[in-house]
């Protein structure tokens, strides 16, 4: 389920993200249809639909955002669909020319269902993108812990509940039951793969996986601040690497 945070990644638009990212690689044509993988309450999938795009989004069947869906204006509801309990989307093989996610990755607790479903539903020579979290973010963004992507000890969880800190959701919660909501988050909501487990979750499906997060502070350098700062030293090769370690991972993968 996608995390509708603006503090996560930005509030670049996806629709001119997508569109710039794919410019050299074919483009996307107005008209085309496109998936939200992980499309959360919509807001992107209204992004797109407002673009000229037809636009389905499908998410997991959550109590939380079912409830969610049904506070929704009918015309908006249509396009947001569930994946079933095994995973598979209620989509016709070769159905779509295009697919991303946004901050949505970062939740896959096992890529190999939802990756193969995505490759099933595209159109061949389709592209798919998808952004989220670096696995080495100083400060994790939903548990907001020090690098929690890579170190989830809950010695450590506890530890910085105890100092205070507390996500949107939390507010209201003492230090022992933060501790206990995060650790429990941590080991069945959040999954950082390493950039080669990546490429081969996606090379088991995909043809061509590129990593492009220099396209992506380029797309997004008018609105998003720390794209803004990176965009005259992202082509330096050391500043690349940074960014793509330690604050945002970029992937692009092509059906064959």
């Amino acid at each position: 389920m996608a995390i509708d945070a603006p503090q996560t990644l930005g509030n670049q638009s996806m629709t001119s993200t997508c569109q710039a990212i794919l410019a050299g690689r074919g483009g996307l044509g107005r008209g085309d249809r496109v998936l939200d993988f992980g499309c959360g309450s919509g807001r992107h999938v209204r992004e797109f639909a407002a673009a000229g795009y037809e636009v389905m989004g499908v998410d997991r069947p959550v109590d939380q955002l079912v409830a969610a869906w049904g506070d929704l204006p009918a015309d908006d509801r249509g396009n947001l669909h569930l994946s079933d309990a095994g995973g598979n989307f209620p989509f016709p093989s070769e159905s779509f020319d295009f697919c991303y996610s946004t901050s949505v990755l970062e939740h896959v607790m096992s890529y190999d269902k939802p990756i193969s479903e995505i490759a099933r539903v595209l159109k061949p020579g389709a592209w798919t993108l998808h952004v989220f979290p670096a696995r080495w973010r100083p400060v994790e963004p939903h548990i907001f812990t020090p690098f929690g992507g890579r170190f989830q000890q809950p010695a450590l969880i506890s530890l910085w509940a105890k100092l205070g800190i507390r996500n949107s959701y939390q507010r209201c919660l003492n230090a022992a039951e933060t501790s206990a909501r995060n650790v429990e988050y941590s080991r069945c909501g959040i999954n950082y793969p390493t950039k080669r487990e990546i490429s081969q979750a996606f090379g088991r499906n995909f043809s061509r996986v590129e990593f492009v997060e220099r396209e992506f502070v380029m797309a997004t350098r008018q609105v998003s601040r720390v794209s803004g700062l990176l965009a005259p030293v992202i082509s330096w090769p050391a500043v690349e690497s940074l960014y793509r370690g330690f604050h945002t991972r970029v992937v692009l993968a092509r059906k064959g």
